[in-house]
């Protein structure tokens, strides 16, 4: 037996000791419950009740079933109920939710993911704020921010903050452009405008080029990628954007330039609020249950 709907036939039949009441209980049939009951003893190997013109009597085997099935049928109408509950606090969570995050991360790991979340709450608005510059979330320039640093001593006081795991990059070209042809440190490279100018990767580029000016500066990571798949240069991008992008090889195969620890951070005085509970969970899980994607370069759906 390996169906609860097997015990709530049998129990139904157990309590009203006849297939029509039974039926009557269940919503169904009486040849339904008749013939789930013979697929329950036949699976089992033993005769539960005793058919009578009277009714249906439990034999030995069947009272001691029904012994151990009634503490069963408790715990999963207990069950059913909380579940119940917590679909009618999903219905009845509304409003908006505000979430800054780095652009590549929205683009092709939240938003792919989204479709679920918004399924479960069908009443909550979700707006994604991205850029690479921090929000101030005491302004409430966003409800919780999903950022490359650890909080500083300031915020730890204010904001609680939760660490999602690394986001490990690498240094991308064109699959087009040969390793053979020439050295990739005297190809043309791209990289973020002025505003980046305090990340890891600016400094890394500039270190590696010698000071020269990038053939295209952007805020946007995403203009970057789209350019470096067109061939126009070397991109750092995460590994599992460059990676799983057919487009682009790395200019070191194997070797991450740089890896950034991911963190949550939301005020805490948002911190009892529902619908910043939901999107907390959902952002802890698709980091952290699917965290290999994301430090091995998986496969994600390409941008168009």
């Amino acid at each position: 037996m390996n169906d609860w709907n097997d015990l709530r036939y049998f129990l139904a039949v157990a309590r009203t000791g006849g297939l029509s009441p039974a039926a009557g209980e269940l919503a169904v049939s009486p040849a339904t419950v008749s013939r789930r009951i013979d697929a329950l003893e036949h699976a089992l190997g033993l005769t539960l009740f005793l058919r009578r013109q009277t009714g249906y009597l439990l034999t030995d085997e069947g009272e001691r079933l029904l012994a151990s099935a009634l503490p069963v049928e408790q715990a999963m109408l207990g069950f059913e109920r909380q579940a119940e509950g917590v679909g009618k606090q999903a219905e009845q969570l509304s409003g908006t939710v505000r979430v800054a995050v780095p652009e590549t991360l929205a683009s092709y790991w939240i938003a792919p993911r989204l479709k679920a979340f918004l399924a479960q709450y069908p009443k909550l608005r979700v707006e994604l704020i991205v850029g690479v510059n921090y929000v101030n979330l005491s302004r409430r320039d966003a409800d919780i921010a999903v950022r490359m640093a650890a909080p500083t001593r300031e915020e730890e006081g204010e904001y609680i903050a939760q660490p999602l795991g690394g986001l490990p990059f690498a240094a991308y070209v064109a699959a087009g452009i040969s390793s053979a042809d020439q050295d990739w440190r005297t190809l043309p490279y791209l990289a973020g405008d002025d505003s980046w100018s305090h990340l890891a990767m600016t400094k890394w580029l500039r270190a590696t080029f010698a000071g020269q000016p990038p053939a295209l500066a952007s805020n946007s990571m995403n203009v970057q990628y789209m350019a470096a798949c067109q061939g126009l240069g070397v991109v750092v991008l995460p590994t599992f954007v460059g990676d799983g992008d057919a487009r682009l090889r790395r200019v070191e195969p194997g070797h991450h330039i740089l890896s950034r620890e991911l963190w949550m951070m939301i005020h805490r005085d948002l911190r009892a609020s529902g619908r910043m509970s939901a999107m907390r969970e959902f952002l802890t899980t698709i980091f952290r249950a699917d965290h290999s994607g994301i430090t091995t370069g998986a496969p994600r759906p390409r941008a168009r």
